[in-house]
């Protein structure tokens, strides 16, 4: 809009002598374009506000980048001198700092037995009852036959075959039995076998008891001996470990080292030295990373919330209350203890992290390498949430969510009715069979919580240790999610503004325009009314003057 115009113009015979259009636009101007400029001022803010939005966002995803590189770069290490003696920590508060040397003896394999000579997938087997037990072979002495030790609290299925059964149909029978396959194999010489395998370990064996009913069936029986169809026989993994010989049913052992899973795929006689070692410069490296990465997004939240001080100007974020909650949580994450790992409670400054003059932060050399030397398992602490009980026979595990309250917690089961509690909360329980029980929490902040417990526990108490990394995702997880005080939500209500004033801007431009209409309507009736006014003057002057002739 254009204010100031020249409002006069040449003065013409009939009416007032003004522009009137200049005027009607100049009048209209001053009273929309202050109303104009305003929506335009709070969409710009809104638009800079949206845009700086952006950046704390796209910061926010590099924090997280940052902290899943952490994650992959852990400060604990296992180690095996073979390639076919893989280890695995599964719970790095049980570590110790050591070394094992594993000879695999031999490894675990599963049972294979070929039933053969099937002329064809659907050639008849009989008809009767097929027995399958689950147990293991026990190779007789000086050539006596071989016994079988049925599996206790195993399940014996009898398998009811009707008369007109073929192969292929027995082999989609047995592969629904738990822990058993079968498949009919075509052998390319114009015979068909069908296979059967078992799980590995040597109690995972089958045999078969034939009652027939019609001839055929009595092909499957290995009640005697498994020697004519048996490919392979089920044997347990063992394993010497520094000298000591262990046998385990499975390839994967997960309870041989506390906190390691070990699985062996090397063949019999290999020979492995596991170790566990914390490496003091992953540790560096994986501080100087997580400090810098705060020390930016601190930079970024006080930049674009900066109040404007003097000639300082103001940051598009001044004032936002997301903004100002960002910046008191973050510094809340970075100056509360880290609790709930046992033990006293450990600050950043604990890790040699430095306070400058100015907030900002960095690692000092000297206070990390002593940190580290004198507590290198405390390091773990700031990347990896960790469940331990006091009474170390009893197995924490889960998955928390972002409620989870960190610290200790209270277990206490009555040894009557079995019924556990958490915190006063009642637990899911579920008898193993192997005297032991499982309870599982599924409502409240402790909801994922797994304890294996011992029967003869009647009371633990279970601590949980919420790492450095966890409390910054929870933090992020809330930002970036779309509920109250997350970033979309934020978004969403500046993007409204921008909306609000466009829309409000339009309804302007409409008003002026109606505005202008009506004015110079006004004008236009005005200008005739003056016409008429000079046209009856003029006549009356003349008048008077002939009058004055006449006279």
């Amino acid at each position: 809009w254009v204010m100031a115009v020249d409002i006069l113009s040449t003065l013409n015979k009939n009416g007032s002598g003004l522009n009137l259009r200049d005027l009607t636009t100049s009048l209209v101007a001053a009273e929309i374009a202050p109303l104009v400029s305003a929506q335009e001022a709070k969409k710009k803010t809104a638009e800079l506000s949206i845009s700086a939005l952006g950046q704390v966002r796209a910061q926010m995803a590099t924090l997280n980048q940052t902290m899943a590189a952490l994650r992959e770069n852990p400060v604990l290490q296992a180690t095996s001198s073979h390639a076919g003696v893989a280890v695995t920590i599964t719970d790095a508060a049980k570590i110790t700092d050591q070394t094992r040397s594993i000879e695999v003896v031999q490894t675990a394999k599963r049972q294979v037995l070929e039933f053969s000579g099937f002329a064809a997938a659907d050639a008849l087997v009989g008809a009767g009852v097929l027995q399958i037990e689950t147990g293991v072979w026990v190779p007789g002495s000086d050539g006596a036959a071989s016994s079988f030790a049925v599996k206790p609290d195993s399940t014996v299925h009898r398998v009811n075959i009707p008369e007109g059964a073929t192969v292929s149909m027995l082999a989609e029978v047995l592969n629904g039995i738990p822990g058993m396959q079968a498949r009919l194999v075509d052998k390319g010489d114009g015979t068909f076998s069908l296979g059967v395998v078992s799980g590995t370990g040597a109690g995972s064996a089958f045999r078969f008891t034939a009652e027939p009913t019609v001839a055929g069936l009595e092909s499957f029986d290995t009640t005697a001996t498994n020697d004519t169809v048996q490919i392979q026989a089920a044997q347990d993994a063992i394993l010497s470990v520094d000298g000591i010989d262990v046998f385990r049913p499975t390839n994967v052992v997960d309870d041989l080292i506390p906190g390691a899973s070990i699985e062996v795929t090397a063949q019999a006689g290999a020979t492995a030295t596991v170790g566990f070692t914390r490496d003091i410069e992953t540790a560096r490296v994986n501080m100087a990373a997580l400090v810098e990465q705060l020390n930016e997004a601190k930079a970024l939240l006080a930049s674009l919330s900066a109040r404007g001080v003097g000639e300082a100007s103001a940051g598009p974020l001044a004032g936002d209350r997301l903004v100002e909650t960002m910046k008191r949580d973050l510094q809340a994450i970075i100056s509360a203890p880290l609790g709930g790992f046992g033990g006293t409670a450990k600050f950043l400054s604990d890790f040699g992290v430095a306070t400058n003059r100015d907030g900002t932060m960095r690692l000092d050399g000297t206070r990390f390498e002593t940190a580290f030397k004198a507590d290198p398992a405390s390091f773990e602490t700031l990347f990896d949430n960790r469940m331990a009980a006091t009474d170390a026979r009893v197995v924490a595990e889960g998955v928390l969510g972002d409620a989870a309250v960190a610290g200790r917690h209270v277990f206490a089961r009555d040894p009557v009715t079995g019924t556990a509690t958490l915190d006063g909360e009642v637990m899911m329980g579920v008898s193993l069979g192997d005297g032991r029980s499982q309870y599982m929490m599924f409502r409240g902040a402790m909801s994922g919580m797994i304890l294996t417990v011992p029967d003869d526990v009647s009371a633990t108490d279970v601590d949980f240790g919420r790492s450095f990394l966890s409390k910054l995702d929870v933090m992020m997880n809330r930002l970036t999610a779309t509920g109250t005080g997350s970033m979309t939500e934020r978004e969403t209500q500046l993007q409204a503004r921008v909306t609000e004033a466009e829309d409000r801007i339009v309804t302007l431009d409409l008003r002026a325009t109606m505005l202008e209409k009506r004015t110079l309507s006004r004008f236009t009736a005005m200008e005739t009314a003056i016409a008429g006014l000079k046209s009856t003057g003029n006549y009356l002057t003349n008048l008077v003057a002939q009058w004055n002739k006449s006279s």
